[in-house]
């Protein structure tokens, strides 16, 4: 949607150079937003992917859930099973045509998500969890 919105705007900057007579060094500014738009085009569809895919991690470990992320900034979460409260799976219209499920875990700080999982891996991970924070009972004051 952003890049729609840009090129409609790059459309619209040419068009008024050309409708009211703008100088038409104008022209080059608008080329060089254009090849900006096609250079964030180019780095969110075709790289910065392949670069998450390669450093996107999780691991189940007895009391808790680490989450690992980030392209740039890497990220580790690491959450206890006694502060979550809900785990659920998430399939929008994208993610069903290619038979993957998003599992999101809740607690009090937010949602962690764990993105594009087949189907019955999602739905074992999801058991997984909720069975151990059925082991994992908060502690009461």
């Amino acid at each position: 949607m952003t890049n729609i919105i840009f090129w409609l705007g790059i459309g619209g900057f040419i068009t008024s150079i050309l409708f009211f007579d703008w100088p038409h060094f104008l022209f080059y500014i608008a080329g060089a937003l254009a090849a900006l738009n096609i250079l964030q085009l180019i780095l969110y569809v075709f790289i910065f992917p392949s670069i998450n895919y390669r450093t996107f991690f999780y691991e189940i470990r007895q009391e808790d859930l680490l989450i690992q992320n980030g392209i740039f900034i890497i990220t580790q979460t690491v959450i206890p099973f006694t502060r979550v409260q809900n785990v659920e799976t998430s399939q929008g219209p994208l993610l069903r045509k290619h038979r993957l499920t998003a599992v999101s875990v809740t607690t009090a700080a937010g949602e962690h998500e764990i993105p594009a999982l087949e189907e019955s891996d999602a739905l074992a991970l999801r058991d997984q969890i909720a069975e151990l924070i059925k082991e994992n009972p908060a502690n009461e004051i």
